[in-house]
């Protein structure tokens, strides 16, 4: 509905959710329209504080008193609110923070990867240092470098000023039996003796971060966690972000001080479930595409916004962990992994790590699905791997729906129909309040499957079961009577387009792909499929929309978060880290806008396959 002087668009993120509601409606009676449980202990009086929101954009009444009494100057100046007290005046973009929802949403955070040669960056050396005596003044410092050398030919090593000053107190308390971690030439940390060093993997996505907790000297994973991306506030989409960054002056430091703050609170939640300290986090990977990496490291990003696309750098970066706001080892570092071109970032080259794909003897076409969508297709007897990113766009997220959502409790994620009926499953088995990607999907392909859908995408007005709603045509999922929203929950034809941008986009850049590296359909053997959305995503239906080409003999196989994976054996070995730079060294980037007749692949991509498709 468009907005009118009595209706308002109320946005909230990171839930993906979207609602119309009157003018005076509370930000906490419009969340409870929307089928969102935010935390509100005394039932919305303004008295608990529990239901705070961060006002991103748009307008909402003034604070009253009981806002003033909870929230300081400094919190009402970032346009933190009480979502009970705040009424909306206009449209508005809501950021609700983890702490404000009842129930988190679905993150997926596990992935499949091949086990390595254990040969990480840091590694622990367990040492008696000598105490100091009158007779042996040598410095604290001296004292544990002579040691290393003496034991075990390590020479000549460094350390800067934040690590000497966290080494003469702990030895002197640990009476001189000490962990010293060491990177290269350099130490990074001391700690007890024994205690052994640990790793912090991450995977940045546009949407969501997953974050790993690993023992560099087992290999084994202590903890893991998922939140979402809190710069969805300030676009769903990386060029939104990057424009946000571009048109303001602090648009940047706004954006790394946000993913900075998160990180840093993500590995607090991980070594508190380890029950470990952040001490011992000695090194880092993260990852992610190329404009998450350069809002990441703050990097310039006006030339990445605009054809040709060009990143700030394509090489690998390692900066220390304090300079991104991490909290670990004082001389701990961040490893960043190389790009390959355009959007197509470390996490894509983490992906290719984790499967092995750049190893297999067959052909293998892999897609990374998400918000930006990743592809690469690796054919034996070609030299190098090609790869290319497409703009799908946050619909499969629950973007740009009309009861579109993230995966949160009542997100409906499978559908079927048969010829009375509409069975749903939902997030958590709640009542339903939208749909989730795979949802949006299974809702679209039965709507083809039973004609419901023409090959174009249109709805059959003609239909028993198409009815007329404001955005013109739309097919009933859930009536308001059972859903948990109090709202019918609808399929609308805007729905459906927006379904087909998605598709086309990924349709198309496999296409390219395939053209591009002289490969037919037919000769694919394989299909991994990556992400989390790609993780639920039912393969025939997506198979029914035409998302991939026919490819008969293609085994298709769902790995997860192959990125967080990949991140975790960038930690782990060396050898990973050095495939790494080969791999983005070698790779063929595709730039699908400029490949000839690309704009006439998408046209057709959205199209529905034009089969007899059977009831």
């Amino acid at each position: 509905m468009t907005p009118s002087h009595s209706h308002y668009q109320i946005d909230f993120q990171p839930v993906g959710k979207r609602v119309d509601a009157a003018a005076g409606t509370t930000l906490l009676e419009a969340a409870i329209q929307a089928g969102i449980d935010l935390a509100s202990a005394c039932g919305g009086m303004g008295m608990c504080g529990q239901c705070r929101v961060q006002v991103i954009t748009g307008e909402v009444s003034p604070p009253n008193s009981s806002e003033t009494d909870i929230l300081s100057e400094l919190e009402l100046g970032r346009g933190q609110r009480l979502a009970c007290c705040a009424q909306v005046i206009g449209d508005v973009k809501v950021h609700i923070p983890k702490e404000s929802l009842l129930i988190g949403q679905r993150l997926q955070i596990e992935g499949e990867g091949a086990v390595l040669q254990l040969d990480p960056v840091v590694h622990a050396y367990q040492i008696v240092a000598p105490p100091p005596t009158l007779t042996d003044l040598r410095s604290d410092l001296s004292r544990v470098l002579d040691v290393l050398r003496d034991s075990f030919d390590l020479e000549p090593l460094q350390a800067e000023p934040a690590v000497i000053a966290q080494l003469s107190p702990l030895a002197r308390a640990e009476n001189w039996r000490l962990s010293v971690y060491v990177r290269g030439q350099e130490i990074v940390g001391v700690a007890p003796a024994e205690t052994h060093p640990l790793g912090f993997a991450v995977d940045l996505g546009t949407t969501k971060v997953a974050g790993y907790l690993v023992d560099l000297e087992t290999g084994g994973e202590l903890a893991r966690a998922g939140v979402l991306n809190p710069q969805i506030g300030y676009g769903e989409d990386v060029i939104s972000r990057l424009a946000y960054a571009h048109r303001n002056a602090d648009g940047r430091q706004t954006l790394a001080a946000m993913i900075r703050e998160t990180l840093n609170e993500l590995l607090g939640e991980l070594v508190a479930k380890a029950g470990v300290s952040r001490t011992q986090v000695v090194d880092a990977c993260i990852v992610g595409n190329t404009a998450m990496m350069h809002l990441l490291l703050e990097l310039p990003v006006s030339q990445l916004a605009v054809a040709p696309f060009v990143a700030a750098t394509d090489l690998h970066v390692d900066v220390k962990a304090r300079a991104l706001g991490l909290d670990t080892a004082p001389g701990a570092y961040v490893y960043t992994p190389p790009s390959i071109g355009g959007y197509v970032g470390a996490d894509h080259v983490a992906m290719i790590l984790a499967t092995g794909l750049d190893a297999v003897d067959k052909v293998v076409m892999g897609i990374d699905i998400g918000t930006n969508s990743e592809i690469v297709i690796r054919k034996p007897g070609r030299p190098n791997l090609a790869s290319a990113s497409c703009a799908s766009g946050p619909a499969f997220e629950g973007a740009h729906i009309s009861d579109g959502m993230r995966a949160a409790s009542g997100a409906i994620e499978v559908v079927k129909l048969s010829e009375n009926a509409v069975d749903i499953q939902t997030v958590n088995d709640a009542p339903a309040v939208g749909l989730c990607g795979s949802g949006i999907i299974d809702a679209v392909a039965e709507l083809y499957r039973w004609h419901l859908l023409n090959h174009r995408g249109r709805f059959q007005r003609h239909a028993a079961r198409v009815r007329k709603g404001r955005h013109g045509a739309e097919f009933l999922l859930v009536d308001a009577r059972k859903s948990g929203s109090g709202r019918d929950v609808v399929i609308t034809q805007e729905d459906v387009n927006e379904i087909q941008l998605a598709k086309g986009a990924i349709r198309a850049g496999l296409e390219v792909l395939l053209q591009a590296t002289d490969t037919q359909p037919e000769e694919v053997e394989e299909v991994i499929i990556a992400g989390a959305f790609g993780s639920y995503l039912d393969i025939q239906s997506a198979r029914a929309i035409g998302l991939f080409p026919h490819m008969p003999h293609a085994q298709f196989r769902q790995v997860g978060n192959a990125a967080g994976v990949g991140a975790k054996q960038m930690l782990l070995s060396k050898q990973a880290r050095n495939r790494s730079e080969h791999l983005a060294t070698d790779a063929d980037y595709v730039e699908l806008t400029t490949y000839p007749k690309f704009s006439r692949k998408f046209a057709l991509a959205m199209l529905f396959p034009n089969d007899d498709h059977p009831s």
